[in-house]
């Protein structure tokens, strides 16, 4: 069983079609909000979504932010299909970098293409689960979440990235033997926050896993609605509390 829904063949390659499947933080310079703030979601399934299957929590923190009356834009490659409700009369900006299926290695063998779409200020990062299931190990696997955040902040050198301890599956895929191999590498994401910050880039971790329920879950390692919005609100909560609104 692969923790990520398998949508490999339609990647971006310039295709980009539409897939269903330790420093101060003080002294780190913030985006501009006002003038538009560039947000990419980027990662595997959790992020893409496949309507009506299971959800990405993109829609939900799109809410959050028109509501909280942000100015932004999603940005990525890929355009999502799926049908959104309006909210506050406006349509749901569905752009996005998240593909079913992929690894780490997918990640850094694409980030290039999905960079070209527009440089953004913001990355909201959540990858490592399909490595995990395939057999890959932590140490690799943090490898390539260090080189793609160095991919990141040389294409921008204030970006902010939210990278996610990714929230675990339903408790019956989560074997004794995964549960190790998965506490290992969301303990290993911490380390990565704390290296990979720099004097003028941010990189925040995100807990997704703490209090997470089986109720969050679609299927063994997807979010249903409940599960994405709990997703979401902790996105905005970090979003919000490491910048400031102007």
């Amino acid at each position: 069983m692969k923790l990520i829904t398998k949508c490999k063949a339609l990647v971006f390659l310039g295709l980009f079609i539409t897939i269903s499947c330790s420093e101060d933080d003080n002294n780190i310079p913030n985006p501009t909000v006002g003038s538009g703030i560039k947000i990419m979601p980027l990662g595997d399934s959790r992020i893409e979504g496949a309507r009506p299957e299971f959800e990405s929590y993109r829609y939900e923190l799109w809410k959050n932010l028109v509501a909280d009356n942000w100015k932004f834009d999603f940005t990525g490659p890929l355009k999502d299909g799926a049908s959104y409700p309006q909210f506050m009369n406006m349509s749901f900006d569905n752009d996005h970098a998240g593909v079913g299926g992929f690894t780490t290695q997918d990640i850094l063998n694409n980030i290039q293409e999905a960079l070209a779409s527009g440089t953004p200020d913001i990355v909201l990062l959540g990858i490592g689960g399909n490595d995990l299931t395939e057999g890959g190990t932590v140490s690799n696997t943090i490898t390539n979440i260090n080189q793609i955040i160095d991919i990141l902040q040389g294409s921008n050198n204030n970006i902010i990235i939210f990278l996610e301890q990714i929230a675990p599956g339903r408790s019956d895929f989560m074997t004794p033997e995964f549960t190790a191999i998965f506490n290992e590498f969301n303990s290993s994401i911490t380390g990565v926050g704390n290296q990979q910050t720099t004097t003028t880039s941010k990189v925040i971790v995100v807990d997704m896993a703490t209090g997470w329920k089986d109720t969050y879950m679609a299927d063994e390692v997807h979010y249903n609605v409940e599960g994405a919005k709990v997703v979401a609100d902790r996105y905005y909560n970090a979003i919000t509390q490491s910048i400031e609104k102007q």
